[in-house]
C-alpha cells in the first residue's frame, strides 16, 4: 500500500462511503487488480465529478488498457538505458496554480529527431503520470496541458505509430483520472496542420475542443493561464522548465520500485479477446484499439 498518499484524510464520510462502494466492486471484478489504493480510488471518483458509475467505467477501461498495453506499461524502469534516451531529450513538468489547477507541460528537446521515439515518448507519458498521480495530495479542479513542439518537424511523420497514438489517445481521453479542461500547443509550427491531422482522427470532437494552438513569440497563452504561471520559459515567474523536470526525475527515482513494478494497475490478460471488459453494472466498453 502506497501509504504517503493522504487525500483520504479531509473527505465526508459520504464520499469516504463512495470510496467503499467502488472498492467493493472492483475488488469483484475479475478484470481488475485487487484492493486498489483508496487514494488511487478517490481520484477517480473527483475526476467523475462522484459520479459512482462514471467512475466504475474510467477505472475499468484505466485497468484494461494497460493490462492489454504491455508495450507500454511494463519494462519502464527510469534507469534502464532505453527509459534514460527517452527522458533525456524530454523537459517535463507538473504543478499547482491558483484556483486548485494543475499544469502538465511536455517540452521536446531533439531538432533533429535524431534520438526521438514515439513509442518511448508514449511510455514515458504514462510513466510520469503515474508518479504524479502516485504522489499528488489535492484534487484538482481543472488540468491544462501545455505541449511546446518547438523541435516538431515533418521528420515526426516517420515517427508515428498509428496503434499507439489510438491507445493513447483513448487512455488520455478516457481512461485517466483528471479533470482536463484544456490543451495548448505552443511554438505551433506553419505545418502543424499536417501532423495534426495524424492526430485528429483518434480525438473526440469533446477534445479537439479543447485544443488551442500558439504559433512562436505569441502572447495568446496569456489569454487561458496568466504570464507569471508559467515557468520562465514562457515569461513567466515560475521555475525554468530544466528545475521543474529536475523534480520530475528526483520523483521518478523516489517511486522507481513502484513504478517499476510491470503489474501496477495491471491483471495479465487470459482472455483470447483482450478487448473486452466485462462487468458487473452492464456492458460499460468494448474498446477497439488494435
Amino acid at each position: 500500500m502506497h501509504r504517503y498518499l493522504n487525500k483520504m484524510d479531509k473527505v465526508s464520510d459520504d464520499v469516504k462511503q463512495q470510496v467503499d462502494q467502488l472498492k467493493e466492486w472492483a475488488n469483484r471484478q475479475p478484470n481488475l487488480p485487487k484492493d486498489i489504493e483508496d487514494a488511487i480510488l478517490l481520484q477517480f471518483l473527483h475526476s467523475c465529478y462522484y459520479d459512482l458509475d462514471k467512475s466504475k467505467v474510467t477505472l475499468e477501461l484505466f485497468c484494461g488498457i494497460r493490462s492489454s498495453s504491455p508495450e507500454l506499461f511494463t519494462n519502464r524502469d527510469p534507469s534502464s538505458p532505453p527509459m534514460k534516451k527517452a527522458l533525456q531529450i524530454l523537459n517535463l513538468a507538473h504543478y499547482e496554480i491558483p484556483g486548485r489547477r494543475f499544469v502538465w507541460i511536455w517540452q521536446l528537446n531533439d531538432p533533429s529527431l535524431e534520438n526521438y521515439d514515439y513509442v518511448q515518448d508514449a511510455k514515458v507519458f504514462m510513466l510520469t503520470t503515474d508518479s504524479w498521480l502516485l504522489s499528488d495530495k489535492k484534487l484538482e479542479e481543472d488540468d491544462m496541458v501545455i505541449m511546446d513542439v518547438k523541435d516538431i518537424s515533418l521528420k515526426f511523420i516517420t515517427k508515428f505509430n498509428v496503434s499507439v497514438a489510438k491507445k493513447l489517445s483513448k487512455y488520455q481521453e478516457d481512461a485517466m483520472p483528471i479533470r482536463l479542461k484544456q490543451i495548448h500547443i505552443v511554438n505551433a509550427p506553419p505545418f502543424v496542420d499536417k501532423l495534426y491531422a495524424l492526430l485528429k482522427p483518434f480525438m473526440k470532437q469533446e477534445i479537439t475542443n479543447m485544443i488551442h494552438f500558439h504559433t512562436p513569440n505569441s502572447q495568446t497563452l496569456y489569454d487561458f493561464v496568466k504570464k507569471e504561471d508559467l515557468p520562465s520559459d514562457y515569461g513567466g515567474t515560475r521555475k525554468s522548465m530544466v528545475e521543474f523536470n529536475k523534480d520530475a526525475m528526483e520523483l521518478l527515482e523516489s517511486r522507481k520500485e513502484i513504478l517499476s513494478d510491470d503489474n501496477l494497475w495491471r491483471v495479465e490478460k487470459k482472455s483470447k479477446n483482450k478487448n473486452e471488459f466485462s462487468s458487473d453494472v452492464g456492458s460499460f466498453r468494448t474498446l477497439a484499439i488494435d
